[in-house]
Formats: structure tokens, sequence, C-alpha cells
């Protein structure tokens, strides 16, 4: 049993990194994207499954993969100027609505009205308990993705606790339900998953990975099949006097090594997740890169 919990630590900074594959309808080529978002806490306080800090929500960066990726790209930049925020509990839950200030012809757009019902803390969901390993609950939450605010509704399951000797005790934890976003002409229906790993000790998320589907209908033969890849990190003052970013747990990321210096398998848990981020990060921007939230783009 274990409580698992925010630890909504007063001043933090997260930066998190996204990578994202869309594969529109009949199309056989995805459109890759990367969008960079920065997360501040203030005004923090409470103890434990009490504790509440207001939560501040940037856009930093976006690039998407040509042709289609322009239309990512233009989702985000209707919004890429504003900031968000809203009171996030221990939990995850956002309560009451979320304000947003910026620019007037972004924070009276649609687009920009829209985001008050936003969760910024990506939909993460804990129960007000101790719980063990098969532990489910229900959650109901909403973010923007494909330019506009879907609705999720899942089962959240705790699937692992381990006892890491590096990282303290880490949590698997998996969510599978149904996915709704509003389209053109009718609403987009389909099923979202996900999967979490969580620093329970240091309260903080690590990785987070997930993918949806959506269609007009169920007998729809259009399938927009969308995975993204959330990295959490905090920034922290470096050595230069410059931000610098390390794992939410406070430890540094671990540097990859040279060319054949040592076998993948022989990576730790923590490494190897890191590594694969790198790996399609820089897989990203050689593409082409990526920017924004078409089909069911995250954010």
């Amino acid at each position: 049993m274990a409580e698992i919990r925010l630890a909504l630590r007063e001043g933090t900074n997260y930066r998190v990194t996204t990578i994202g594959n869309i594969r529109f309808g009949s199309l056989v080529q995805p459109t890759g994207f990367a969008r960079e978002e920065r997360l501040s806490l203030k005004d923090c306080d409470g103890e434990g499954f009490t504790r509440a800090c207001t939560l501040e929500h940037r856009y930093v960066n976006f690039e998407a993969e040509p042709p289609n990726g322009k239309f990512l790209a233009n989702d985000e930049k209707v919004v890429d100027q504003l900031v968000t925020s809203h009171r996030l509990l221990a939990t995850g839950e956002r309560p009451g609505t979320t304000t947003v200030t910026g620019p007037k012809e972004q924070a009276e757009a649609k687009p920009g009205q829209a985001l008050v019902d936003a969760n910024r803390f990506f939909c993460i969901r804990f129960p007000e308990q101790a719980i063990g390993v098969g532990a489910k609950w229900r959650s109901k939450c909403q973010m923007r993705s494909g330019g506009v605010i879907d609705t999720r509704d899942v089962l959240w399951e705790l699937k692992k606790l381990e006892r890491d000797p590096d990282t303290g005790l880490r949590a698997e934890l998996s969510y599978i339900g149904e996915y709704t976003s509003p389209g053109a002409k009718t609403s987009l229906e389909g099923v979202v998953r996900g999967t979490l790993l969580f620093f329970v000790d240091a309260g903080e998320p690590h990785l987070l990975r997930e993918e949806f589907t959506t269609a007009t209908d169920k007998a729809s033969k259009y399938v927009t099949h969308t995975t993204l890849a959330y990295q959490f990190a905090k920034l922290v003052p470096g050595p230069d006097g410059k931000e610098a970013a390390v794992r939410t747990d406070g430890k540094p990321f671990p540097e990859a090594p040279a060319m054949n210096e040592r076998p993948a398998a022989d990576a730790t848990p923590a490494a190897g997740d890191a590594k694969a981020e790198a790996k399609a990060t820089s897989g990203a921007k050689a593409e082409g890169g990526a920017k924004a939230e078409s089909g069911g783009a995250g954010g």
C-alpha cells in the first residue's frame, strides 16, 4: 500500500516535452510534432491529499513536420501566447475553472475562451487514500487536444509498485476509457489509453505515454490515430546561473554513452526511459520536428 499523490512544492518549475505522431484518416505516413511547455507552482497550502497550489501554464515552443504539420501549427498559434492558471490538488484534480490571460485577440477568440475548461496537468489522477497494486478508480477530465477541448472518461489502475535503489519507490499506472472531441460537424469518438511512470517518494510524474483513436462514428473507415510521449523535467538553477533540467526526483538525467560503449540492456529503467525520449526527440527534429494540437495532438 502507498499514498500516491503530487508533492506540489512551492516554486517548482517544470519543463514538459511532448513528442507526438498523428496518422490522419487514410494517410499512410504519420505526421510528427514536438512541443515544449512550462508549468509553475505557486501559492501552495495544505498537507497530504488536501494540499493545493496554483498551477500556471505557458507554451514555449512547437515544431511539426510538413506538409500536414501546417494544420497542427495553425491550431497551436491561436493560443500560443496565452497564460492559463488554475488550482491544482494533490490528487491531480482541478477545482473550479481555468483563468486565461494574454493578448486580447487570442484570449477573446473561441479557442482561447475554451481553455477555461482545460486541465493543465495532463489529467493525471490519484485517489484520496493509500492504495495497492490492482487498485482501480475512475476519472473524467478535459484537456486541449486537436485544437479543441476533449473529454476523457477513463478507468485508472495501479499496475506496479517497485522499490529501486536509485529512484526509490516507483509506480506504474495505466488508464483506458472513452475519448470524445468536438468535430467540424459532429463529435469525434474513440478510445484513449495511457501509462504513467511516477516517483512515489518524490511525489512527481516522470513519463506519460498516451495513445488514442478517433472517428466520426464507429463504422467510419477514416480513423485518426495519435501517440504521445510526455517527458517531465524540473528546471533548477545551474552552476552557470542559467536554468538546468533535472529529473523530477531531483537527480540528473543520465548521459547517453558513446556508441558501442555499453549495451543498451545494461541501462537502468530510468536511464532507458530518458534515452528513449532523447532518441525520439532527436529523430523528430531530424525529420522536421513538430508544433501543435490538431487531429488529436495532446496539450
